[in-house]
């Protein structure tokens, strides 16, 4: 079939008509969409961003945690336990154990674990500003079999040194599972030496084999301890010395090993920035109870047990209210600008007191000559220098007609370290006075320096 080229000429033209007008609909189509969408196109927008390029958020910027740089841990001290009675100052009835436990607890004192101490100490968590620590040391078989189950019952973390020798030997020393059960359940296990002997000593030992002979006893029982119980994960780099024992040699030892904190016996509260290779220690005796009143005895005359009675008012049978049995100078939770006080115990409304069974005891001093008037019934000691601390912790002992066993009481006062220096007159020895306002560290020159009441 023949098409003129009329015909074809028509036919472009028509085709042409309909392809301009799909277009058209296809425009309108859209226009309409836009419109149910109320979209709004602005001619003059920026094009859309890809969301490839929109950065990632930065990441989070770490909080420095808050440290209570003026908390005060007290450091209980302990090492055998027993079912019955003993004359020995390091074995402890087990009732009497639990006892302090409950009193731990009646004091509102929260216990915290040697991990949550080096953290603190190291600024990287707080701790309660008052709170208490417990140790046992050596690795007595009592501690698994008599004093952990105590230690469950109140769910009190604690933490053991052991010293090498006396793992796994037989006889009253603990075997390796007893000590894998004491890190199931909040145990810290830590380095008390290898032999336990003191290490003050050199016996005959020239310069050479006597520091060969400390870094052994240093750093070998650590890493036993890492060897034998590190899968547990309760192992911690911290020392006990043997028997409260060191020198200078020993310290810079035990620093250069990496020891994050070592431990004393000397009785005293642990600050922030007390030192981390000197940490004092109270340790318990089993035949007195010494030394758990103090540990527990924040100021304000809270103690433990017994000797509380004895400090506090009390009323008659008629409703009166009666003085303390015995009174103590400076009072107990008070302050004083002297840094040379006299200690002063009345202890006259008792009956019978024994002078030969007095004891004081000191921070900083241990146990000091006190001086017992029977006549007036107080005993008194003259601070001899300058307390160099802020709290000062002052226990006594002794025995009277009222009571069968030893009395122990303590108390703890602050010292205004300031005070002396704004005025030299205020130390002076033989004064016990309290101050009714504390002074304050000056702020910068120019500026008053405040008081603040107590």
């Amino acid at each position: 079939m023949k098409i003129s080229l009329r015909h074809f000429a028509i036919s472009c033209l028509f085709l042409s008509f309909l392809i301009s007008g799909c277009e058209k609909a296809t425009s309108l189509a859209d226009t309409v969409k836009q419109a149910l969408d109320r979209e709004v196109v602005d001619e003059n927008a920026e094009p859309p961003i890809d969301p490839a390029d929109i950065p990632p958020p930065p990441e989070p910027v770490a909080m420095e945690p808050i440290v209570n740089k003026d908390a005060r841990i007290s450091i209980l001290g302990y090492h055998d336990f027993t079912e019955g009675r003993s004359n020995n100052d390091m074995i402890l009835n087990i009732d009497d154990f639990r006892s302090q436990m409950q009193a731990i607890k009646d004091a509102d004192l929260p216990v915290i674990s040697m991990r949550e101490f080096l953290d603190w100490k190291q600024a990287k968590a707080n701790v309660p500003a008052e709170c208490v620590m417990i140790m046992i040391d050596d690795g007595w078989k009592a501690t698994n079999t008599l004093a952990l189950g105590v230690l469950k019952e109140f769910g009190y973390p604690f933490t053991v040194f052991l010293y090498k020798n006396y793992v796994g030997v037989g006889g009253r020393s603990m075997t390796h599972e007893e000590i894998r059960e004491l890190a199931a359940n909040g145990g810290t296990i830590c380095s008390h030496s290898v032999s336990h002997q003191n290490m003050s000593q050199r016996r005959g030992k020239s310069d050479d084999a006597y520091t060969a002979w400390l870094r052994e006893e240093l750093e070998d029982s650590h890493n036993f301890l890492e060897q034998a119980f590190g899968d547990t994960g309760a192992v911690l780099k911290t020392f006990a010395f043997p028997y409260g024992i060191y020198n200078d040699q020993v310290l810079q030892l035990a620093k250069e090993f990496g020891y994050e904190a070592c431990f004393t016996v000397n009785g005293k509260k642990t600050l922030w920035d007390s030192e981390d290779m000197e940490i004092g220690r109270y340790v318990v005796h089993g035949t007195t109870l010494a030394n758990f009143d103090p540990a527990l005895s924040f100021g304000g005359g809270n103690l433990a047990s017994s000797g509380r009675k004895l400090m506090t008012e009390s009323r008659n049978e008629e409703g009166e209210v009666e003085d303390p049995l015995i009174t103590v100078k400076p009072p107990s939770g008070s302050i004083v600008g002297n840094r040379m006080p006299l200690i002063e115990v009345n202890l006259a409304k008792l009956e019978g007191v024994r002078a030969e069974t007095i004891s004081l005891r000191i921070t900083g001093f241990g146990k000091v000559p006190h001086t017992f008037d029977a006549d007036s019934g107080i005993v008194t000691y003259q601070i001899p220098q300058r307390l160099r601390q802020e709290h000062c912790a002052v226990q006594v002992g002794f025995r009277h007609a009222g009571n069968k066993d030893a009395e122990i009481i303590g108390w703890e006062f602050k010292v205004d370290l300031l005070a002396d220096y704004i005025s030299s007159e205020i130390t002076k020895p033989g004064s016990n006075e309290t101050m009714d306002k504390p002074t304050v560290e000056p702020k910068e020159e120019g500026e008053e320096t405040p008081t603040a009441s107590l």
